[in-house]
């Protein structure tokens, strides 16, 4: 997995919450664009988390992004 498709989901528009799947099993979920930050000298990224914390991960960790499918909106009748 590259940062740069990490990347295009964070600054995509508009913006949907994805989660990103660790080597561990963890997914970690980024709920808005402003929970995901790149370093600007270091290959790791750091993700804040729903609760307040945060994770600091190294991008060989990830093995998958994932987001879940947009709702249909309901039809006017």
């Amino acid at each position: 997995m590259t940062l740069r498709t990490v990347r295009e989901l964070r600054d995509a528009t508009p913006f949907r919450p994805f989660e990103i799947h660790l080597s561990s099993g963890r997914a970690l979920p980024v709920v808005t664009a402003d929970h995901l930050f790149f370093f600007p000298k270091k290959p790791e990224i750091l993700v804040a988390l729903p609760d307040g914390g945060f994770q600091i991960i190294n991008p060989h960790q990830i093995v998958s992004l994932g987001a879940k499918a947009a709702k249909a909106r309901a039809s006017k009748a």
